[in-house]
């Protein structure tokens, strides 16, 4: 096992997350990708602006928080001695973590794992199981509730 991939959504969350990919790190001697998967911008639709300038610039603030966070991730986990690197990337969230599996040569993914309602699950969907349905690596769900 020679890489994990660690997907996070939230910093409270994010550190239960590491923890549990640290317990594989060490004992597989394994490197660890953090990542965030942010929302895309909204493109320019059939000519239209993206929005007015007050949302752009709370994206871009909410996107360097963002990028702040994983930074500040990965070097906590490298003050530990552990091969890490951050990655924050725009996209659809089930989407991205499927490419970055395949691109990084993933030998486990974990994610966190929410029960949701009925509704939520009707209208939203639910990216684990999409995860662990379409991948054919070890998928690690850690309760977060």
């Amino acid at each position: 096992m020679k890489n994990i991939l660690v997907a996070i959504n939230f910093e409270k969350n994010a550190e239960r997350l590491l923890n549990k990919a640290e317990e594989f790190a060490r004992t597989y001697n394994s490197k660890i990708w953090i990542l965030h998967v942010t929302e895309p911008d909204p493109d320019d639709f059939l000519g239209l602006e993206a929005g007015p300038q007050f949302a752009q610039d709370r994206r871009v603030e909410k996107r360097k928080k963002e990028g702040v966070l994983v930074q500040e991730l990965v070097q906590n986990l490298k003050a530990k001695n552990l091969d890490v690197e951050g990655l924050l990337i725009e996209g659809p969230t089930a989407k991205t973590i499927k490419k970055k599996v395949r691109e990084l040569d993933v030998d486990l993914l974990v994610v966190g794992h929410q029960k949701r309602n009925f509704f939520y699950q009707m209208f939203v969907g639910n990216i684990e199981q999409d995860l662990v349905e379409d991948l054919k690596v070890p998928v690690v769900l850690v309760p977060l509730n």
